[in-house]
């Protein structure tokens, strides 16, 4: 076998290259990961152009990376990097809701439909999150607006029943009923105890406007007395 030496050498050479890239991988992921978390706390303080730089700037690196893995896919593509890419999908999705535009589409973001779906699917933890936020500051309305996107996630995954080989989402489904039956139970809840304080209001109202009456009834005119 004449050709043995130069096939093993040129197998080396690809062996070693992707040991090289393997590092670049894992460095870029976990920047990838800081720079969508920090997104996401920033979403939940409120600085949206913050987040959105923070986000965009790790959306930059994962396109980066499939750049630099694009001859190595087989190896790199649906594992270290496909977990950054639904921190990417759950970031760009979150910050969307909030600013109330229209969903990122998996095709012009260039990410994979499976990692899209999952990433979407992680975007509920976050939308509870800032729901209870909404309850807390007494903001009902905003409260249900997120348990809105929330069933509407629900509803549009619960269509996918394809082996966890092929898309890993059953367990998330049955995660995401859990919260949207749990963020609805405390939104109800505060609704009501809302509804209780404006009646106790109103009471409180209609006694002190009744007592003034009763106070200004019994004072004496001293010039008509007189």
């Amino acid at each position: 076998m004449e050709n043995t030496k130069q096939i093993m050498e040129k197998l080396e050479r690809y062996i070693n290259e992707v040991e090289v890239v393997r590092e670049k991988v894992i460095e870029g992921v976990r920047e990838i990961i800081s720079n969508c978390r920090r997104g996401t706390q920033l979403i939940h303080r409120g600085l949206k152009d913050d987040a959105e730089k923070a986000i965009e700037e790790g959306y930059k690196k994962l396109m980066d990376l499939y750049d630099l893995t694009s001859r190595y896919a087989e190896m790199f593509r649906y594992n270290l990097i496909e977990s950054a890419a639904r921190e990417v999908v759950e970031a760009k999705c979150l910050l969307s809701f909030v600013k109330k535009e229209r969903l990122p589409d998996p095709e012009e973001i260039g990410v994979s439909p499976p990692s899209f779906l999952l990433g979407l699917c992680d975007a509920v933890g976050e939308l509870r999150r800032l729901s209870i936020d909404a309850l807390r500051r007494d903001r009902i309305e905003e409260a249900n607006y997120y348990l809105g996107i929330m069933e509407e996630i629900y509803d549009s995954v619960m269509r996918f029943s394809n082996p966890s080989s092929i898309l890993p989402i059953k367990k998330r489904q049955d995660r995401l009923r859990s919260i949207i039956e749990k963020t609805r139970s405390e939104i109800a809840i505060a609704s009501c105890e809302r509804r209780i304080r404006e009646k106790v209001e109103e009471f409180r109202e209609l006694v002190m406007g009744k007592k003034k009456k009763e106070e200004k009834d019994m004072d004496l005119d001293i010039d008509k007395v007189w």
